[in-house]
């Protein structure tokens, strides 16, 4: 069992990737992607930092398959593993923390493909869309 749950990771690792790299050479696909991800409950501006940030969501699947395949395989802690452990880690949490700031400001563009880094972040567009929105006539 374990090695089904190894192999799970590895291959859904090697989709995200997959689909990450067609979203940047495919600007065309947006659309799709947006509809794979109604599921969601969250409105069109999420969804679209969630799509802008595909990228950084495989880099972070593939930090998780590598710390989950040092658990299944049991190896010892010590010297590069250690390291490799630590630096995992550290890219697993930085991923996030990317992933939150290019939903919300789509910062920093260069993590972003090239055809959404225009796009505003969920923040700019909420503020953007109260703005426009109907005016309050003031007594």
């Amino acid at each position: 069992m374990p090695y089904f749950i190894g192999l799970f990771f590895v291959a859904g690792s090697t989709y995200m990737t997959w689909k990450a790299t067609q979203l940047w050479r495919h600007a065309d696909l947006v659309d799709f992607f947006i509809q794979t991800l109604s599921f969601m409950p969250f409105g069109k501006e999420v969804k679209r930092g969630e799509i802008r940030s595909l990228g950084l969501t495989a880099v972070s699947l593939w930090g998780v398959t590598t710390l989950l395949l040092m658990g299944l395989l049991d190896v010892e802690m010590t010297g590069p593993t250690t390291v490799l452990f630590a630096i995992t880690t550290v890219i697993v949490l930085l991923c996030l923390l990317c992933e939150i700031s290019v939903i919300l400001f789509n910062a920093p563009k260069i993590v972003v493909p090239p055809h959404m880094r225009s796009d505003p972040g969920l923040l700019a567009a909420r503020k953007a869309s109260r703005s426009t929105g109907p005016k309050r006539l003031k007594p």
